[in-house]
């Protein structure tokens, strides 16, 4: 019953994802067993690897969202093979389902303490197995759309701060272009309601101050037409 493997750590999940379930079991008729269980279940997809010194890459490919996996097995055990896939940044949060051949209390306080999330007596009945497989698919699949909406709202929050300090800025160098347009306006010749000339030496004098300290001010003092004239025809330098 080996469906097209999906990725449990991409966010965007369809409502009616699947469970993927990965059983890791040297004894076939384990398989054969859980394989029944599933086998009518139209939510649960399932995955079997006998070969625990293959398992960590198996999972790492097919990211399950329930693994089952035995502890007694050749080549590598069932709890060295936990503390592996409690390591990889792939099986790191996937609920784990110990399956033991007895209950044994310090194997079971062993298990939990390496990172199991649940522990069961093989061969385990058929509707407690999909009922677990089930609540843990769910917690898990959960687990993962809230982190991914934390992200987000934290993510919006700190684009909002940088935009509001954007706008701080904007605002500071509006408040200082407008400072600097009043004091250009107590500069301006011409007096706006009366339409006079001015030229008197108060008026000159905070003109030439103003112009002292702004770093962008230019000369106000030039050549009028018939000076500039003058200058040339007498050939000196304007």
């Amino acid at each position: 019953m080996n469906a097209s493997p999906r990725n449990a750590v991409d966010y965007n999940l369809p409502e009616d994802y699947h469970a993927l379930v990965l059983l890791i079991d040297d004894q076939t008729f384990v398989s054969d067993a859980v394989h029944r269980a599933f086998m009518h279940q139209r939510d649960i997809d399932y995955h079997y690897c006998p070969d625990a010194r293959e398992a960590l890459a198996i999972a790492n490919r097919i990211r399950p969202t329930v693994i089952l996996l035995d502890l007694v097995m050749p080549g590598v055990s069932g709890l060295t093979l936990l503390k592996e896939l409690r390591k990889s940044p792939y099986t790191r949060e996937t609920p784990i389902v110990v399956l033991s051949s007895k209950e044994e209390a310090h194997t079971k306080s062993e298990a939990f303490a390496l990172g199991a999330n649940d522990y069961l007596v093989k061969l385990p009945d058929t509707v407690e197995l999909r009922a677990r497989v089930r609540y843990h698919t769910q917690a898990y699949l959960n687990r993962i759309q809230r982190e991914e909406a934390f992200r987000a709202l934290k993510e919006s929050q700190q684009q909002l701060v940088k935009k509001n300090a954007e706008l701080h800025l904007i605002n500071q160098d509006y408040e200082e272009a407008l400072e600097g347009l009043r004091e250009m306006e107590k500069m301006l010749p011409v007096c706006r309601c009366c339409k006079k000339f001015r030229d008197d030496v108060e008026y000159r004098g905070q003109l030439s101050r103003y112009l002292a300290q702004s770093a962008h001010a230019i000369p106000f003092e030039g050549l009028c037409p018939d000076c500039r004239r003058n200058q040339q025809e007498n050939g000196k330098s304007i």
